[in-house]
């Protein structure tokens, strides 16, 4: 790492970066306490919309840190809002996700849409923005195209918790009898993993556009990519603890590859941080 991202790396570690975090790290390891007293509900819709706020706020920071306070909005703003939006059309005439519902227990709303819904495609596709371009610099053609990939690796275990185990999203039309396997990953569509990846693909796309602040290559180094997949690891560990206690190896598999694939970013980063200059 070049002596200049070292500087910016410390740039980061501010009282609010450090107080996200430390809140962070605390919900997170109060989330795998409370499954493995309570279950696979853990801490509730409480506690999640709590983690998945403080995931947000760490993601947000690095995101400040390199395009600015103003850029840094228009970046949240432009995942959360087409994402609510695409979720309410979801919900009112099955729209590319299908005929979704969502549960009774997550509050509050911004309509039918619980705003723990906003926040996780912010925390998933801006997160993984981050990780990704961090790690491949100027190789602008593929970040979206990749990053897109990524989500719905992220999909494939985070579905699987909020719907077979948490029961906060719902696909309620069921299949024919003998289609369920064929048709449906853990009562999820396969068809809404098609739908994922459209819509981080036009996500991501716009985040190539805003959050392409025109620096320096140092302004676009690992510096954006420890924060945000440290923040991946810590949402993988949740939900495969929790796919793991109830059973669904398949989805937990990909926990597991997740935690893998972002705890070597980590790895990564620690490790350039401590190597001699």
């Amino acid at each position: 790492m070049r002596p200049q991202a070292r500087i910016a790396v410390g740039s980061a570690a501010t009282w609010h970066f450090r107080l996200a975090g430390g809140i962070f790290v605390a919900l997170v390891v109060g989330e795998l306490a409370a499954q493995t007293v309570r279950g696979g509900d853990g801490a509730g819709p409480a506690g999640w919309l709590l983690l998945l706020g403080a995931a947000s706020w760490l993601v947000g920071l690095v995101w400040r840190e390199r395009v600015g306070v103003a850029r840094a909005w228009l970046c949240f703003a432009w995942v959360a809002l087409p994402s609510l939006l695409v979720m309410q059309l979801a919900v009112q005439r099955g729209f590319l996700f299908g005929p979704l519902e969502f549960g009774d227990r997550e509050l509050p709303r911004v309509g039918p849409v619980p705003l723990s819904v906003p926040l996780l495609w912010w925390l998933v596709v801006g997160g993984a923005y981050l990780v990704v371009e961090g790690l491949w610099g100027e190789m602008r053609a593929g970040i979206s195209a990749f990053t897109a990939v990524i989500t719905v690796q992220l999909a494939l275990m985070v579905l699987p918790f909020v719907g077979a185990v948490r029961d906060y999203w719902r696909w309620p039309v069921e299949p024919a009898a003998g289609a369920s396997a064929a048709g449906r990953f853990f009562a999820v569509p396969w068809s809404v993993l098609a739908a994922w990846l459209v819509v981080a693909l036009g996500l991501s796309l716009g985040l190539v556009i805003l959050g392409d602040n025109w620096s320096s290559a140092d302004a676009r180094s690992r510096r954006q990519a420890w924060a945000p997949a440290a923040v991946l690891l810590g949402l993988s560990l949740v939900c495969l603890w929790a796919e793991t206690r109830a059973g669904l190896w398949m989805a937990a598999a990909f926990g597991a590859a997740n935690a893998f694939l972002f705890g070597t970013v980590v790895v990564w980063y620690l490790r350039e941080r401590t190597a001699p200059r």
